[in-house]
């Protein structure tokens, strides 16, 4: 209930700027947690009503059509940004195996879209590109320090690491 409501509110916000570029990031946000959504309830046996449950609205897929695919089957709905998530989604949801890659591929989507921002001087989307990068050095903080904690290999940690905004 409440990610549907910061993602209605994330997507009226957005197009109440008027801005193509903000749209177009919540939009891939909320992809972003639909794939994710849908390839833990697929991997845990889940319903189609479950999963209609837990997705949100606003993004550039359906929720309609995720809820319609199989876990062999999502790389079909999800092209494009999310295309290489959604095939290691699949094979999660075949296979099994850790979520790390996953999530990874799935932040770097995102990564790229921002990326395509880089050349804008002025605008909104440098402070969008600006405050993901914050973010993101954040994320990459709170995986070094995990990692050591867990005593960790260097390698495995970097391997861990997302993509980073320049």
């Amino acid at each position: 209930i409440l990610d549907r409501a910061c993602f209605a509110e994330m997507e009226f916000l957005a197009k109440s700027t008027e801005n193509e570029f903000l749209v177009g990031y919540v939009r891939l946000l909320a992809d972003g947690a639909n794939l994710r959504s849908a390839v833990r309830c697929l991997r845990m046996g889940k319903s189609g009503d479950f999963l209609k449950q837990v997705l949100v609205a606003g993004g550039n897929v359906s929720t309609s059509s995720i809820v319609a695919v199989r876990g062999t089957e999502l790389s079909s709905v999800f092209s494009g940004y999310f295309s290489e998530a959604a095939r290691v989604g699949e094979a999660l949801v075949a296979r099994g195996g850790t979520f790390t890659q996953f999530e990874k591929l799935c932040d770097d989507a995102i990564l790229s879209y921002l990326a395509t921002a880089k050349r804008i001087p002025f605008g909104v989307q440098t402070v969008i590109g600006y405050l993901y990068a914050r973010q993101a050095e954040l994320t990459a903080i709170r995986t070094i320090l995990s990692g050591r904690l867990a005593g960790l290999d260097g390698e495995i940690i970097r391997s861990r690491l997302r993509t980073s905004y320049e």
